[in-house]
């Protein structure tokens, strides 16, 4: 996912002096910019501010402490990105990236509580690798290989496997009980690309379960707001956000360009419709379904799979409306999410059955299902 880019280097070399500028530097694995005299500092190797902080620092009457002590070895083009925290690529380099240190009791910003610029867009940062910086360098986010050092210690998931995850997509439609759990499993993966489709907003009776959310989002978009917390949790994911319902319109459209479809949605004709969509544009599917204590999920990823439409053909409703406990919406949408995470990364799973979860005794059941030869939607059909 693309930052912004590299406008302005500079080199530090002796206090008090004012820096060189450069069109390219070398930074060195471990610290910062080679002849920097902050090379090897402990914990400010680098400075990275936003063009438009400087800007902004050049036109404020209430001068703050910082305005003359920060001096700057890379400016960026960037706007309404937070940076800290992440990892950056530029041209061969990897920078690790930090937040702005602290704010000085002396300033006189801090002393009349006024907004400070510099205090959201100033970052310190070290190189991860030995690599030159170039004015005009696209700066990326690069994918963290070191967060799921632990996942690849798990018997199934080394490197190729993560890899995989890493270059997958995965379409959630429904940002609710499931999707909550859903988008957290994924995002904690490692999965590369993640798209969201829910045209609902947030509501009270929403948060016993829905756990990305929080009063303050009350009326906000789901979609909006989930994938706000998917972009901050995860910076290098590339995240999509649909805020509208999905249907037999836009549906296709959505759907085509991801690897694998997950349902997380309560009303059945809608889970028909993404099953029939899935199976049209051969996407791998997988449907959970809940209803207090309980819930089921149904993998249809391969041609021999049975689908939705072979187990409710008649595509009812149940005449109640669903009860939702948030253990249980935790518990079914993480095994959804788990089922397309085997499958994306290539381990043999659960299919051509249903996995039904009992919350009362705590177990699962695999149910078997055979698949509809006269089907309407996957009878001669293939994924």
């Amino acid at each position: 996912m693309e930052v912004g880019k590299i406008s302005g280097l500079h080199i530090f070399e002796e206090k008090g002096k004012p820096g060189i500028e450069k069109d390219k530097v070398k930074v060195l694995k471990g610290g910062g910019i080679e002849g920097d005299r902050h090379c090897f500092d402990k914990d400010r190797q680098i400075s990275i501010v936003t063009g438009d902080t400087l800007a902004w620092m050049q036109k404020q009457e209430v001068e703050g402490l910082c305005f003359q002590k920060f001096k700057a070895n890379i400016i960026i083009e960037a706007r309404g990105t937070d940076i800290r925290g992440t990892r950056i690529k530029a041209g061969d380099t990897v920078l690790a990236v930090e937040g702005k240190k602290r704010c000085f009791e002396g300033c006189r910003r801090c002393q009349e509580e006024m907004d400070c610029m510099l205090k959201e867009s100033c970052y310190y940062a070290s190189a991860v690798s030995d690599g030159e910086l170039h004015v005009g360098d696209l700066i990326h986010y690069d994918y963290n290989w070191n967060r799921y050092v632990r996942q690849m210690l798990v018997p199934g998931i080394g490197r190729k496997e993560q890899e995989r995850l890493k270059n997958a997509s995965v379409l959630v439609i429904g940002a609710g009980g499931l999707g909550c759990p859903v988008l957290t499993v994924l995002s904690e993966a490692g999965l590369g690309r993640i798209g969201i489709v829910d045209g609902d907003v947030v509501e009270e009776t929403n948060l016993n379960r829905q756990f990305l959310y929080s009063p303050s989002d009350l009326g906000k978009n789901k979609a909006a707001c989930a994938g706000r917390w998917v972009k901050a949790f995860r910076p290098d994911c590339r995240t999509s956000m649909y805020t509208e319902w999905f249907t037999e319109e836009n549906g296709a459209s959505i759907m085509e360009d991801y690897d694998l479809v997950i349902a997380a949605v309560d009303r059945v004709p809608t889970r028909l419709l993404i099953n029939q969509m899935a199976v049209s544009l051969h996407k791998p599917f997988i449907d959970g379904a809940i209803d207090g204590f309980y819930g089921t999920v149904t993998a249809v990823l391969t041609k021999e799979s049975p689908c939705l439409a072979c187990m409710n053909p008649e595509g009812k409703e149940p005449l109640h409306v669903s009860s939702s406990l948030g253990t249980t919406t935790m518990i079914v949408g993480a095994l959804e999410a788990q089922s397309a995470l085997m499958y994306l990364a290539g381990i043999p799973s659960q299919n051509g059955s249903v996995l039904s979860y009992d919350g009362i005794y705590g177990t699962l059941e695999e149910i078997p299902v055979k698949k509809n030869a006269h089907c309407r939607v996957c009878g001669n059909r293939h994924i």
